[in-house]
C-alpha cells in the first residue's frame, strides 16, 4: 500500500512539472528584417517539441506580405504544421522579405489573404487560455501590442466581451520585449524607433508585468556561423535564411550575427533557471526619438524589469547556451 502511495505522489508531482513546464508562448516578431527572429523561432519551436513550451501562434510586425509564408515554412519544416499565423495588424515600419520570400518560394508557399490580422488572432488564442497563464514574446516592432491594448470589446465582432487591457490583465503572465538600450540613454534602439507611439503605449499601459531584454544583451552574444552550418542541414529554411542575410559565399567573413531576439526567447520560457539579472522595479522614460531611460522604483502595481547579465553567466556562457538550440527538429 505504502508503495503504491508513493508511485501516486511520484507521479502527481511529475505531472505537476510538466504541467508547469510547458508554459503558453505566443511569439510575435518582424521575421524578414533580420536572421535572428529565425533563430528565435527554432528556440520555441524546439522547447515547444521538449514539452518546455506550448507555441500558441506567431505573429508579424512585418508588414511584408511574405513574412508569413516566409516563417510557415520555418515552422513547417520544424513540425510545428499546427501554429496559426498572423499578419501584421497595420501597415507601419519597414518590411523588407528577401529572405522569408526565399524560403516561403522554396516550400512552395504564397501569401494568403486569408490569414488573419494579429490583434485579431490574439484576442481569440489570449481569450481560450487559463488566467493568468500566457507569456507573450516580442522581438520586432510594438504595433501589434500598442493595437491589442487599444482593441475594444467585442473586436470586428470577435464576440470577446473584454477590451484589450482587461484581457490582457486577464490571460498574460507576463511580456518580454527585445526592445531599449540601458547602457545608453540616449540611443534610440531598433524595434523602438519603427514605432515610437506604439512602444510607449506599450511600457506606459501594459497591464502586466513587462521584462525588457535591451540591445546592450544581444550585441555582445553571438550565432555562429560555423556553428549554424555544422548542426542546420543545408535545406533548413532557417539555415537558407541565415546564409541569404548574411551573405555567405558573397560577403566576406565572418558571417556571425548578434543574439538580440533569442536572449528574450531563452529568458521567457526559463526564467526559473536565472540565465540572467533583473533591474528593477522601473520606470521607463520614452523619449521622442524612442531613447529608453530607465528609473528604478520601490513598488509597482505593473512592475518592468530590464535584463543584465549575471557574473556568473557572462555573455560567453548565454552564447554557448543559445548554440545548444540551434539543432535540427
Amino acid at each position: 500500500m505504502q508503495s503504491r502511495l508513493r508511485l501516486f505522489i511520484c507521479a502527481t508531482i511529475l505531472t505537476t512539472m510538466t504541467a508547469y513546464a510547458q508554459v503558453p508562448i505566443t511569439f510575435d516578431t518582424d521575421m524578414g528584417n533580420d536572421i535572428d527572429d529565425g533563430l528565435c523561432l527554432v528556440i520555441a519551436c524546439r522547447a515547444t517539441t521538449m514539452g518546455d513550451a506550448d507555441l500558441l501562434m506567431v505573429g508579424s510586425s512585418n508588414p511584408s506580405e511574405w513574412a508569413v509564408p516566409g516563417m510557415r515554412a520555418m515552422l513547417d519544416y520544424y513540425g510545428r504544421k499546427e501554429v496559426p499565423l498572423a499578419d501584421c495588424s497595420q501597415n507601419i515600419a519597414p518590411g523588407n522579405d528577401k529572405f522569408t520570400k526565399l524560403v516561403a518560394k522554396n516550400a512552395g508557399l504564397e501569401p494568403d489573404p486569408k490569414t488573419p490580422d494579429a490583434v485579431s488572432l490574439m484576442r481569440k488564442i489570449l481569450s481560450e487560455q487559463e488566467d493568468g497563464s500566457v507569456r507573450i514574446v516580442t522581438t520586432g516592432f510594438s504595433t501589434n501590442m500598442g493595437n491589442l491594448l487599444e482593441s475594444k470589446a467585442n473586436h470586428n465582432g470577435d464576440g470577446i466581451d473584454l477590451s484589450g487591457p482587461e484581457l490582457i490583465n486577464k490571460k498574460v503572465e507576463f511580456l518580454t520585449l527585445m526592445a531599449g538600450d540601458f547602457e545608453r540613454p540616449e540611443y534610440t534602439e531598433y524595434n523602438v524607433a519603427q514605432n515610437v507611439p506604439a512602444f510607449k503605449k506599450v511600457v506606459e499601459e501594459w497591464p502586466t508585468p513587462v521584462y525588457l531584454s535591451g540591445y546592450e544583451i544581444g550585441i555582445v552574444v553571438f550565432s555562429r556561423y560555423e556553428q549554424i552550418k555544422e548542426d542546420l542541414k543545408p535545406e533548413n529554411p532557417v539555415r537558407v535564411a541565415y546564409e541569404d542575410y548574411l551573405g555567405v559565399g558573397k560577403k566576406p567573413a565572418p558571417w556571425d550575427r548578434p543574439s538580440w531576439d533569442q536572449t528574450a526567447m531563452l529568458f521567457s520560457i526559463y526564467p526559473q533557471k536565472n540565465y540572467f539579472d533583473l533591474v528593477g522595479p522601473v520606470t521607463i522614460k520614452v523619449g521622442e526619438k524612442g531613447e529608453t531611460i530607465a528609473h528604478e522604483e520601490k513598488e509597482m502595481e505593473y512592475p518592468r524589469y530590464y535584463l543584465k547579465f549575471k557574473e556568473d553567466l557572462p555573455k560567453e556562457k548565454i552564447e554557448e547556451i543559445l548554440a545548444g538550440w540551434y539543432r535540427e527538429p
